[in-house]
């Protein structure tokens, strides 16, 4: 696809930015040459994908060139999906591997922030029809699909799901988007939530709350609207003031209208690929593990669910 002129300018701009920081020897340049030597170098590929991604996230902080320019910031999002995927099928061609199954979770990620752009442009309500469709080889480890299935059934009906990480913002992206599943439920990384004031802007349009500058008073009037819940891969839930009075659910903190509702009871959660992933070494497994341990510390009714299948060696709170 051509791009316009502005959008070679603001592409140009993004990529002379400061570049986060990285690894010595993974600047833009120095893996361009790494590859231009060795184009199937799969890490090279896989890092890449990540600076570009990391390029187009920045984009949507102060100035906000993400608005200035959508063409350029989708430019990156390109650029990254074709890297992670020539990393995925080069890490991993026939199987899974810790930076195969990298690659394809980041790539996810990508996909992510199409749809984060596309919110920012025109509204929470916009959905695969403009950013997408969705590829259907887009793939996670199972250790994250049944994180992502978790977390959203853990959320109640119309809820927002704030996320604190790679593991969990993807996997119930994932499961959302490309799996079908709680199609009511808004994700947002809360990391996006506090940086992204256009993506607030929108959010307290879209869902008719007073908007506030600051994204956790943002929270408190949310909560107003519609029930939000808290990813325990979070040590703690946000507290704004006035603050909220969060309870605890399996795997999330929740606070908003209709608590009492869509409850689901600690013994239906699932954790059948956690113990595979754990038997594998899967490198996403640590991440799943560290937020069921502090579901199971608020909640531990959870410890019966994780008995059943052999996971309370793993989890300290249960050994009690």
């Amino acid at each position: 696809m051509a791009t316009s002129l502005c959008s070679a300018l603001v592409l140009a701009a993004l990529l002379q930015a400061p570049p986060p920081p990285t690894p010595s020897g993974d600047s833009l340049l120095a893996l361009r040459a790494r590859l231009a030597r060795d184009s199937t170098d799969g890490r090279a590929w896989l890092r890449l994908g990540r600076l570009y991604l990391q390029l187009a996230e920045d984009a949507h902080g102060p100035p906000h060139r993400a608005l200035e320019d959508s063409a350029a910031v989708r430019a990156l999002l390109d650029s990254s999906d074709d890297a992670l995927a020539r990393a995925g099928q080069l890490l991993a061609p026939s199987g899974s591997t810790p930076d195969g199954d990298s690659a394809r979770v980041l790539r996810v990620g990508a996909w992510s922030a199409r749809s984060r752009l596309a919110w920012d442009e025109k509204g929470i309500n916009v959905g695969p029809q403009e950013w997408g469709p969705v590829p259907l080889d887009l793939k996670v480890p199972p250790v994250l699909e049944e994180l992502g299935e978790n977390l959203l059934r853990a959320c109640p009906m119309w809820g927002v799901l704030f996320t604190a990480s790679e593991a969990d913002s993807y996997a119930a992206w994932y499961m959302r988007f490309s799996r079908g599943l709680r199609t009511d439920v808004l994700i947002v990384p809360l990391a996006a939530w506090r940086s992204d004031s256009l993506l607030r802007a929108r959010v307290a349009a879209d869902l008719k709350f007073a908007h506030r500058r600051d994204p956790d008073a943002a929270i408190g009037e949310l909560v107003k609207r519609r029930p939000v819940c808290v990813s325990m891969a979070f040590e703690r839930p946000p507290e704004p003031r006035p603050r909220i009075g969060w309870a605890t659910r399996p795997l999330v903190w929740v606070a908003g209208p209709h608590l009492q509702e869509d409850r689901v009871p600690p013994r239906d959660f699932v954790f059948a690929a956690l113990r595979l992933a754990l038997d594998n070494h899967d490198a996403w497994a640590p991440p799943a593990l560290a937020l069921y341990a502090r579901a199971a510390r608020a909640t531990p009714p959870l410890c019966e669910a994780l008995k059943t299948f052999r996971l309370t060696n793993e989890i300290p709170s249960c050994r009690r």
